[in-house]
């Protein structure tokens, strides 16, 4: 009876402990730091867009709860860097942000390419010099390139800097730039949403990309949790990709439902 007493004890044990684990996994609500940035991110669109979609999933399936709060870009990468916010969404995983940030795997990659107007003579450029007098719209702390945001600081290239895309798109079509720098799939969505089809169809983008970046859940190391939740966030977003999941939210990504 003595013994059974202590089978029956261990028993009760395991099960409260993992009630427990379990409870704390279930209530853990982490705040991430995000942007407007259609289709990928925004509070305007379904799940808060297709990476916030993403990662809204990953971490479900390892007991987190996400909300997000929505800021300038600069704002969100400065806020989250300092500790304020659990992880950032979404960035680039760039020399500049390793020394501070733990980068995720990468949840998807992105093209980012020249848009302008069909009866623009678009160069058939090999190096940024062939851009040379063009008016370039781009967007503030966005990743591009090294040398396109130094071609910005020298002036060698003629590029205005915009608060979002929408505003260059603006720019764009009113004659105020020549092209603007966009990802692909953004500015697709951009013009089909906000332009009349007398408009969109004189708009065009260049095949060849400035660059093809992935992109990445951003962790503070500035937060002693950031590494496990790093590894709870790689886990989730393994398993959404092996199970399907990721695959159908691509497919929706791209049939334009988010």
């Amino acid at each position: 009876m003595h013994f059974s007493n202590k089978i029956f004890a261990f028993i009760l044990f395991k099960v409260l402990l993992s009630v427990g684990l379990s409870t704390k996994a279930d209530n853990t609500a982490i705040l991430i730091a995000t942007g407007e940035y259609p289709p990928w991110t925004s509070q305007q669109i379904k799940k808060n867009g297709f990476v916030n979609h993403v990662i809204s999933e990953a971490f479900m399936r390892q007991g987190y709860k996400v909300d997000y709060i929505y800021l300038p870009w600069a704002r969100s990468y400065a806020d989250t860097e300092s500790g304020k916010y659990a992880a950032l969404s979404y960035w680039a995983c760039t020399e500049k942000v390793q020394p501070t940030f733990y980068c995720s795997d990468y949840m998807h990659k992105e093209a980012y390419v020249f848009f302008h107007e069909k009866t623009l003579p678009f160069p058939n450029w090999e190096s940024l010099s062939d851009l040379t007098g063009l008016r370039i719209g781009a967007t503030r702390s966005y990743t591009y390139t090294k040398e396109f945001w130094n071609a910005y600081e020298d002036r060698s290239l003629n590029i205005i800097i915009n608060n979002d895309d929408n505003i260059s798109f603006n720019m764009l079509v009113r004659g105020r730039l020549d092209t603007i720098i966009v990802s692909s799939i953004t500015g697709s969505m951009i013009l089909n949403k906000q332009f009349p089809p007398e408009i969109i169809q004189n708009i065009t983008f260049n095949d060849r990309p400035l660059v093809e970046n992935t992109a990445h859940l951003l962790l503070p190391k500035k937060i002693k949790s950031s590494l496990e939740l790093l590894k709870a966030f790689n886990t989730g977003l393994a398993e959404i990709k092996q199970d399907g999941t990721y695959d159908k939210y691509m497919n929706d990504l791209i049939m334009g439902k988010y």
